[in-house]
């Protein structure tokens, strides 16, 4: 990247970082029209659009993003966390794959189980934790497995006694379970 597209990115950043989400648009247009292939304007574009409740226009440019750079882990995460936040748990799911085979972090594994709870995939998102924690062990991380065993059984009980399972697990029942968000970059 050019320095005059590394200094109006970083400018964008900026003004992301203080919520002036109109103006940080502008920079990362000023560089887009420069080199229509700059991932990072393109990611940064997308978050500054997420910001402003343009879901569909953050993808867009997080496509972008990974057009220009297919290896870009930033847009590629913001790319699945806008997708599990508009239900698109499919899509979600095979984005959140392509980054924990590539380059996975404990988060992206956190992630990836939010996805399979709200799916209802219970089982599948305690192997995504215990992936999470085998990646980097920690008490909040425990208690996530934990917490989650503790559904299960209380379903796999309720199912195998008689009764019907009154509660919806899905990705914001404040479970604590993957809290990323989009990220600059």
């Amino acid at each position: 990247m050019k320095s005059k597209e590394k200094v109006l990115v970083h400018k964008g950043m900026d003004r992301v970082k203080r919520k002036e989400f109109e103006e940080a648009i502008e920079f990362f247009d000023q560089v887009l029209e420069m080199n229509a292939e700059n991932a990072d304007a393109w990611n940064n574009k997308g978050v500054a659009l997420y910001s402003m409740n343009r879901p569909e226009e953050a993808l867009e440019a997080y496509d972008r993003a990974l057009a220009a750079d297919p290896e870009n882990l930033e847009a590629l995460r913001n790319r699945a966390f806008v997708l599990r936040a508009m239900n698109r748990f499919e899509e979600a799911i095979d984005t959140y794959e392509k980054i924990v085979y590539d380059e996975p972090e404990a988060t992206d594994f956190r992630n990836l189980a939010t996805v399979l709870v709200g799916m209802g995939r219970l089982e599948d998102a305690l192997g995504a934790l215990m992936d999470a924690a085998n990646l980097e062990p920690s008490i909040a991380i425990e208690r996530e497995i934990e917490a989650l065993r503790r559904v299960i059984m209380e379903i796999t009980i309720r199912t195998e006694f008689g009764g019907e399972f009154g509660g919806e697990f899905g990705p914001e029942d404040g479970d604590g379970i993957g809290t990323d968000r989009p990220e600059e970059g």
